[in-house]
């Protein structure tokens, strides 16, 4: 039972060290200094956590946290700094509280410590993510005094109920592995929207090349199995990021992919994207849907969306590629258009050939 309440312990410290390491280290070392808790007996390598100079060194870089994690976008980079710092603070904690074993096992309890507090970590800075997507602030000073509030709550329900706190933080992470793709899918997005905002200020671009470009043998090939074995005569595509959608169920969010127009398909757009490792296809009917263009810090954003407002699908360009999004935007008018006129045009015929029976 005291290897297990030993374990429980010490998975409690790696995940609270994956939401914030310095209050974590702070709490239990102030603790252990003003006797809130005697773990001289039972924890004895923790004892070292309310030495005076490791309560201030914690106290500062918490103090540095605690700001930094209430302003926009500061908050994400604090999180991409920590990547590394918070797994090896995490694993650390666990192995002094797992106390002097053999090294095999303390070195096993540090590498699933280390990785316990890694996808608490991503989940973190996952979220972080999100917010960000928001302009106020009110959102991200909220969720960081949550997770404040987390974990001197993790912290004094460990000292009473180890097991309990362990079981709570198993489900934790069991959720956090579950969003973990789309929790990835935002920070791979977020590195590319800022990595193109970087580059836009040196790149040239040229609107053709990129509006007219060809498709990838796998993209051809998801294209002519929609088709159903029909070679696609495309008349343009780009490549675009699902940004945020609304009753768009076939598109996934933060994906990336190819909006192709093919002359086979009128009225239609096709959207090939990637998700996890593998192409997804889906189509796009522009009846009765509008096109705006939206220019953002971070992007250039398509927005196409019902007349009623209750659809709407963003497709972001990177940063500086206004010009193709107006593009896009005619582009996407004239084939939602060219079908519209066709029908026209047919309904004409039909009418004149009535009229020449008539007569």
């Amino acid at each position: 039972m005291e290897v297990l309440e030993t374990l429980a312990v010490a998975l409690g410290f790696a995940t609270l060290a994956g939401l914030n390491l310095y209050l974590t280290v702070f709490i239990t070392g102030l603790a252990i200094n003003q006797g809130w808790v005697n773990v001289a007996g039972t924890y004895p390598e923790l004892m070292v956590l309310g030495d005076p100079a490791i309560l201030i060194a914690s106290g500062l870089f918490f103090g540095l946290q605690f700001f930094s994690d209430k302003i926009p976008w500061v908050d994400s980079l604090w999180d991409t700094v920590h990547t590394l710092v918070r797994p090896i603070g995490g694993g650390l904690l666990a192995m002094s509280a797992v106390g002097s074993v053999d090294p095999a096992f303390e070195v096993i309890v540090g590498m699933l410590a280390g990785g316990a507090t890694l996808v608490t970590h991503g989940f973190k800075s996952g979220t972080r993510l999100a917010i960000n997507s928001s302009p106020e602030p009110f959102t991200n000073v909220a969720a960081s005094v949550a997770e404040d509030v987390v974990v001197i709550g993790g912290l004094a329900l460990m000292s009473k109920h180890p097991y309990l706190t362990a079981g709570i933080c198993l489900v934790f992470i069991a959720l956090c592995l579950y969003l973990a793709p789309k929790l990835f899918r935002r920070v791979k997005v977020f590195t590319w929207l800022v990595g193109n905002k970087f580059t836009s200020f040196f790149a040239e671009k040229n609107e053709d090349t990129l509006l007219y470009g060809n498709l990838t043998m796998d993209e051809d090939l998801a294209l002519m199995n929609a088709l159903k074995g029909d070679k696609p005569e495309v008349n343009w595509s780009v490549k675009a990021l699902v940004g945020p959608c609304r009753k768009f169920r076939n598109f996934t969010p933060n994906t990336f992919g190819r909006l192709v127009s093919a002359s086979n398909t009128e009225g239609v757009l096709h959207f090939i994207g990637r998700r996890m490792w593998k192409e997804y296809h889906t189509t796009l009917a522009l009846d009765e849907l509008e096109v705006t263009q939206e220019s953002r810090f971070f992007s250039e954003d398509v927005v196409i969306y019902s007349r009623g407002g209750k659809r709407k699908l963003t497709l972001r360009l990177p940063s500086g590629q206004k010009a193709l999004s107006n593009r896009l935007v005619e582009e996407i008018l004239g084939t939602g258009n060219g079908k519209v006129a066709r029908m026209a045009e047919s309904l004409a015929e039909n009418k004149s050939e009535l009229a020449g029976k008539e007569v």
